[in-house]
């Protein structure tokens, strides 16, 4: 599933937690779409962080 989508599931179930109680099987669903969230966003930086390569300039000389 793409982040997009993953986005616009958690803002729905969002959106619906604001205005009505959710029911217990919305809940699960809610749920599972912020864990798929925090998970894609933290595979999405340490693939950032894993791809930067630190230069010593000093050694350079």
């Amino acid at each position: 599933m793409e982040m997009k989508d993953i986005i616009e599931m958690v803002n729905y179930y969002s959106n619906q937690a604001k205005t009505r109680e959710l029911t217990a099987q919305e809940k699960l669903e809610r749920e599972k779409y912020r864990k798929l969230y925090l998970e894609q966003f933290k595979a999405q930086v340490k693939q950032k962080l894993d791809s930067i390569e630190i230069v010593d300039e000093t050694k350079m000389i």
